[in-house]
């Protein structure tokens, strides 16, 4: 009996062996998955738009004065392109305002009736923010309807500016500009320097 259930027990025992000795099932690791590039927006084409802003500035009569220009407002459209090169975005806009009690203080029946600027837009982009500077040409109409006149006046413009795209096509930003004009009067010998300022509120359309 003894002998019986000592074979017993070896059998177990090398049974027991046998199984820890067996073949170990590896489990695969998934391949780890790429993240999607995220899409940089593309600033580079045509473009339109609307902005309305704040108008401040003065107008300086030789002789004659200065004035301060009252605050106002200025409802405006505008057209451009644009090119980009990596980081560099780069190009010109065209933009017509229309100006609304913008006044020298003391004579609220004159206005800045119109803006004509030219613009040369240099800037850098951060995927859909676009940080910008402009430099250019305005021209500027000056109306004074109780004397059933007017006066035109031009010079530069320069100021900074910033875009985001709010989707593909879409876009809002806000822009600061100077302008420092000046030419001469309907009164002979009389010449203005008139300097309109403007902080715009701009919504935009690229093609």
């Amino acid at each position: 009996m003894k002998h019986f259930i000592s074979a017993i027990a070896v059998l177990a025992a090398s049974s027991t062996l046998a199984l820890a000795g067996g073949p170990v099932t590896t489990v695969a690791e998934p391949e780890p998955v790429a993240a999607a590039p995220v899409a940089v927006h593309d600033w580079s084409g045509a473009y339109v738009g609307l902005g309305y802003g704040k108008t401040s500035g003065d107008v300086a009569y030789t002789p004659g004065g200065t004035f301060d220009l009252n605050s106002g407002s200025a409802a405006s459209i505008f057209a451009g392109y644009l090119w980009q090169r990596g980081s560099l975005v780069y190009g010109g806009e065209l933009a017509y305002s229309r100006g609304n009690d913008t006044y020298a203080l003391g004579f609220p029946t004159e206005n800045v009736e119109r803006m004509v600027d030219l613009k040369a837009r240099v800037g850098y982009a951060a995927n859909k923010a676009l940080f910008y500077g402009v430099v250019g040409y305005s021209s500027l109409k000056y109306d004074i309807p109780v004397l059933t006149n007017s006066f035109t006046t031009s010079g530069v413009n320069y100021g900074l500016g910033m875009d985001f795209a709010v989707t593909k096509r879409v876009t809002m930003g806000i822009e600061y500009l100077v302008r420092n004009t000046d030419g001469a009067t309907f009164n002979a010998g009389q010449t203005a320097d008139l300097d309109v300022n403007t902080i715009t509120l701009r919504f935009g359309y690229s093609f």
